[in-house]
C-alpha cells in the first residue's frame, strides 16, 4: 500500500468514526430529552402486562371455583348450592334448570324463562310449554328449532303425523337438529304405516 492510500484509508476511518460519534451524541441528546416518557412507557407496559396476566389468573381461578361448586351442588351439597347462588353465576341457573328437568318442576322452569342466560331461558320456556302441552308456544319462531321438535313430538304422541310433518318442515336444513327432525319424521311415517296395518 502506498503512503497516499494509507492516508486516504485513515481519513476515511476517521470520517466514519466522526459520523458514528455524531450519531451517538445525537442519540444521547434525544434520549436525555425523552428519558422520562420512555421510562414511564416501559414501566406502564410492564405494569399492564402483569395486570393482564394477574387478571387472567384470577378469572381462571374463579371459573374453576364455580365449576367445583357446580359439581358439588349436583351431588347435593347444601353449602355448595348456597355458595353457587350467592355467586350470581349462570351456573346456578343451569343447576336450577337441570334440577327442574329432573323433577318436571313447572314453577322453577317458569322463573328460569326470565333468567339472564338466553339459552337457559329459551330451553326453560320450551320445556315448560312441552310439559303443559302448549303447542302454540312450541310451534312459534320464538321457541326456535327445539320448540318445533318438541311440538312435532307432541303431535306424534297425539297420532297427528300430518301436523307433525308440517311442523318439522319449519326446521331449516342447516339446523344442527335437522337430523333429529328427519328421524322424528321417519318415526311418524312408520307409526302411520303401523296404524294402517
Amino acid at each position: 500500500m502506498s503512503l497516499k492510500q494509507n492516508v486516504d484509508f485513515i481519513k476515511e476511518e476517521m470520517s466514519n468514526d466522526e459520523k458514528m460519534l455524531e450519531s451517538l451524541i445525537r442519540f444521547e441528546g434525544w434520549f436525555k430529552r425523552y428519558k422520562i416518557p420512555l421510562i414511564a412507557l416501559l414501566i406502564g407496559t410492564v405494569v399492564l402486562a402483569f395486570g393482564y396476566m394477574g387478571n387472567n389468573y384470577y378469572q381462571e381461578n374463579q371459573q374453576q371455583k364455580l365449576s367445583n361448586l357446580y359439581e358439588e351442588a349436583l351431588k347435593g351439597d347444601e353449602n355448595a348450592i348456597i355458595s353457587l347462588k350467592n355467586s350470581q353465576s349462570r351456573l346456578y341457573d343451569l343447576y336450577l334448570f337441570q334440577k327442574a328437568l329432573e323433577s318436571n318442576d313447572k314453577e322453577t322452569l317458569k322463573k328460569l324463562e326470565s333468567c339472564k342466560d338466553p339459552i337457559i331461558a329459551q330451553f326453560s320456556k320450551s320445556q315448560n310449554a312441552s310439559l303443559n302441552q302448549d303447542l302454540n308456544t312450541l310451534d312459534s319462531k320464538e321457541s326456535g328449532d327445539f320448540g318445533y321438535l318438541q311440538a312435532a313430538f307432541l303431535e306424534i304422541q297425539a297420532s297427528k303425523s300430518k301436523e307433525a310433518k308440517v311442523i318439522l318442515s319449519k326446521i331449516q336444513n342447516d339446523s344442527p337438529i335437522r337430523d333429529f327432525a328427519n328421524a322424528l319424521e321417519h318415526l311418524s311415517i312408520q307409526g302411520n304405516n303401523d296404524v294402517k296395518k
